[in-house]
């Protein structure tokens, strides 16, 4: 029998609430944007800032299978151990803000790896856990809505700070850059008190453990986790494009930061409508639309950064356009996932697959580092072959159920 509209309503509000939330942090506290502003006033070595991307986004993705094995089926109640990363992500980011005000140079630096690799641990117990309380939580047809909606949420509440700074005339100042920060983490504890009422219970026996245990078994034996890992890897290269079109833009970088704020956050504002209700349709058609936006903005951004006079407020454009189509990405993505799992293989697909794109990652930044030091503007170009590949790889991730 068909649950009562106000049960599923009441979770389905929640989840969006603390989704919101998170998301709004996670635009604040963002390694593409603010916190390589902050990190630059604040007299950061510039080896710092090459890290950012790598370290947060990978961090959190490692540990993941870790985490699966040795943590998840010790808590019946998923959200208990969701809590546990949300208040790790607040603590985390307000010992950073301590640690800008009061440290330089090497010493902030050392400092802010380390913050940064906390943060990460607690996102990577909430990406873990999310994935389980949202589908055993919201049923099918409304799971892209969650996604896509609760990125609108986010991203509006960030444009209207952004706007804030564009309209009043005020430059993004160190003092201003730290609020940003403190609301970030006071985010955190706003969702972990919204979290309390969410119950998602598993059994902690042998059902939790099986050949889901096994790292190399599953990815070995699940044929479509390889492919679906593959197309991941190929096409987070959306993402990695992304801060080379920011810091194109550094010598005018504290103008024109509000404006690349203001355009991340429209772009998740609008998601919702774009993303959302497309993937609860077909995640794959999503996955590629996006891919297809993306691979455009990539290739037309690398053809005005090789120009000797690039085009005027083109960057911030391609900017827009790129990561409205990785938003994209994501929710296909996301949305995917859910739709091919199911409650005894989930949590082994999504530990397993976030430990190797982690792994692929931090490779990946570590290549581009050195690479960059010879190809230079050529990057982008190989950026967008691999964005290329990634959307032929995509027709092989079989049709979801």
């Amino acid at each position: 029998m068909t649950e009562s509209n106000p049960t599923r309503t009441k979770p389905f509000i929640l989840l969006l609430a603390i989704s919101s939330l998170t998301k709004l942090a996670d635009l604040l506290v963002s390694p593409k944007t603010t916190l390589p502003y902050i990190l630059t006033a604040s007299g950061a070595p510039p080896w710092l800032i090459s890290l950012l991307v790598p370290i947060k986004e990978s961090g959190s993705l490692i540990p993941q299978w870790m985490l699966k094995k040795h943590l998840s089926h010790r808590f019946n109640n998923r959200t208990q151990l969701w809590r546990i990363g949300a208040i790790v992500q607040g603590i985390g980011i307000a010992i950073l803000v301590v640690s800008l005000l009061f440290l330089t140079h090497h010493y902030l630096a050392y400092s802010v790896l380390m913050v940064l690799v906390l943060i990460s641990f607690g996102r990577a117990i909430c990406s873990l856990t999310m994935k389980d309380i949202q589908a055993e939580t919201i049923e099918k047809g409304r799971r892209g809505k969650l996604v896509g909606l609760s990125s609108s949420l986010s991203g509006l509440l960030t444009l209207i700070s952004a706007l804030t700074f564009l309209l009043t005339g005020q430059a993004l100042t160190e003092t201003l850059s730290y609020w940003l920060l403190i609301i970030g983490s006071v985010c955190f504890g706003i969702a972990f008190l919204l979290s309390i009422p969410l119950r998602v219970h598993f059994e902690t026996g042998a059902s939790q453990k099986g050949r889901y245990n096994d790292f190399f078994r599953l990815v070995k034996t699940e044929t479509n986790l390889r492919h679906l890992i593959i197309s991941r890897v190929l096409l987070l290269h959306s993402a990695l494009i992304i801060p080379f079109i920011v810091a194109s833009s550094a010598g005018q970088a504290s103008s024109k930061l509000p404006y690349f704020i203001a355009l991340s956050a429209f772009a998740s504002l609008i998601s919702s409508y774009l993303w959302g209700v497309m993937a609860d349709r077909g995640a794959l058609p999503t996955l590629r639309t996006a891919s297809l936006v993306c691979l455009f903005a990539a290739l037309a951004f690398g053809f005005d950064f090789r120009a000797n006079v690039p085009i005027p407020y083109l960057d911030l454009v391609l900017f827009f356009v790129l990561t409205l189509g990785h938003a994209g990405i994501r929710t296909g993505r996301k949305t995917y996932l859910l739709d091919i799992t199911e409650r005894e293989n989930r949590a082994g697909y999504v530990a397993a697959a976030n430990t190797v794109v982690g792994i692929c990652l931090l490779s990946l930044g570590g290549i581009y580092a050195i690479l960059y030091q010879f190809i230079e503007r050529g990057i982008i170009f190989l950026m967008s072959a691999f964005i290329l590949l990634g959307l032929c790889h995509s027709f092989m991730l079989k049709k979801e159920k």
